[in-house]
């Protein structure tokens, strides 16, 4: 029971993780667009960011989606560890 109830907090924890990746690679992508001159720009270093913050943004999606199934997967077994044993994580 403890076990599975600290696996939910851990998968909750993930899921904040992912959640603020995300934001920050938004942010950098406003930065980006921000801070683009009006004179010289360097267009290939602005794709190579681009692509970057793509590429950052796809893993903290694909890590928010392991976190919550991850998250369900744990709650599925405290469930079935409350039926089992009848005790409650939260006592």
């Amino acid at each position: 029971m403890l076990v599975s109830a600290m696996a939910n907090f851990q998968a909750i924890g993930a899921q904040h993780r992912a959640g603020m990746a995300m934001m920050n690679t938004h942010n950098a992508m406003l930065s980006g667009i921000r801070n683009v001159g009006a004179g010289e720009t360097n267009f290939n270093a602005l794709h190579q960011q681009d692509v970057k913050n793509d590429t950052d943004m796809a893993k903290a999606q694909l890590m928010y989606k392991y976190a919550s199934a991850w998250k369900k997967h744990t709650e599925a077994q405290m469930k079935k560890e409350i039926k089992n044993t009848g005790l409650d994580y939260k006592a």
